[in-house]
């Protein structure tokens, strides 16, 4: 039953999504053109395009996995969805799955217009900018970067689901949409106060410098305060800090409780609209 919930669940986003995609490919080779031709104009409209091409493509994704959270559980859907004969976990986690992915495909599609728009303008400004902060530490932070932010995904997935679900109980129902608002925000600066402090004191972090990069047991603010000439050092300022990396947990921790919350609300408190 997994399976088939999640097969419609992602043949939902299927109808929406990938048409940014394909733009993002379409500008590109439209800017590609521009950029052998000389024609300065076009290559300006191009790169207008693959920037609205990738902001559509993560607005579409946020769009997509608020409506079918909300219209599969408390919409029209709704009364179909809960009285299958599977439990509420399974068909919270095929949305998650679904969403998640949608998620992960559309952060690829804007990093790949991003670079992108670096090859059509051959931005050698932006190299020597990355070298003096990073150093030879671009790569690993970016490694770092992309890791943290695909787990960082599931919290957020989290908050959105926890946040439509506890709008749809009693006492919020009918104004549920101003109140899945509201309690996004809350649960979004909740988890990032909880994300902020686990990077900067829970002790487990990562050292990147020109030999490599390192696993370390100091906490981030530590680190900060112990590198006392860290704005004046000849080194990429980057390389003297230990990176908390235990955000991350935090990050998995908030986004598996906040969705756990969620199901427990669906049997026992919500309605259906």
């Amino acid at each position: 039953m997994l399976g088939k919930l999640l097969k419609y669940d992602m043949k939902a986003g299927a109808r929406m999504i990938p048409v940014t995609y394909l733009a993002i490919a379409v500008f590109y080779l439209l800017g590609l053109i521009a950029k052998g031709l000389h024609i300065n104009q076009l290559l300006a409209t191009a790169t207008f395009l693959i920037v609205i091409a990738g902001i559509a493509a993560g607005i579409l994704t946020l769009i997509y996995v608020i409506l079918r959270f909300h219209k599969g559980l408390f919409g029209a859907e709704g009364y179909m969805t809960q009285t299958l004969p599977v439990g509420k976990g399974q068909i919270v986690l095929s949305k998650v799955i679904a969403s998640y992915v949608w998620m992960v495909l559309s952060v690829v599609a804007a990093i790949l217009a991003f670079f992108a728009l670096i090859h059509l303008h051959d931005v050698k400004e932006l190299n020597k900018l990355i070298s003096y902060i990073f150093g030879s530490s671009f790569t690993p932070l970016v490694v770092f970067a992309v890791s943290t932010g695909f787990v960082q995904l599931i919290a957020y997935i989290g908050e959105l689901y926890f946040a439509i679900t506890l709008a749809n109980t009693r006492p919020f129902i009918r104004n549920n949409v101003l109140f899945s608002v509201v309690f996004f925000f809350v649960a979004n600066f909740v988890v990032g106060l909880l994300e902020i402090a686990a990077m900067l004191f829970i002790p487990i972090g990562i050292r990147i410098t020109e030999s490599g990069v390192s696993l370390t047991f100091e906490t981030m603010i530590g680190s900060l305060f112990e590198s006392g000439n860290f704005f004046n050092s000849t080194q990429a300022p980057l390389s003297e800090i230990s990176i908390g990396i235990a955000s991350g947990f935090a990050d998995l921790a908030a986004g598996i409780g906040l969705l756990l919350l969620a199901c427990w609300l669906l049997m026992r408190k919500t309605s259906v609209k």
